[in-house]
């Protein structure tokens, strides 16, 4: 994460916090319980591959009416 950290500060973002890399799949407005049984129902499936052509690094900042996502980068993968 530190270096990740160190090369995003030249490009001109700051470090307000720890960077802490995740991927967010979804959001949960309320609430609930204990999810992980249920998440254990597909850990033997093979759910298969994908080809990723590339990723954007995103910013997602929570308003009163819902999330507000811009980009702030995209990375093409050289293939």
């Amino acid at each position: 994460a530190k270096k990740v950290e160190n090369a995003l500060i030249p490009l001109g973002f700051s470090v307000d916090k720890p960077f802490k890399p995740h991927i967010t799949v979804f959001r949960i407005k309320n609430k609930i319980g204990d999810i992980s049984k249920e998440l254990d129902k597909f850990k033997s499936i093979d759910f298969g591959t994908q080809e990723i052509t590339g990723f954007k690094l995103k910013q997602s900042v929570l308003s009163s009416k819902g999330p507000v996502y811009s980009d702030l980068m995209e990375i093409k993968a050289r293939l």
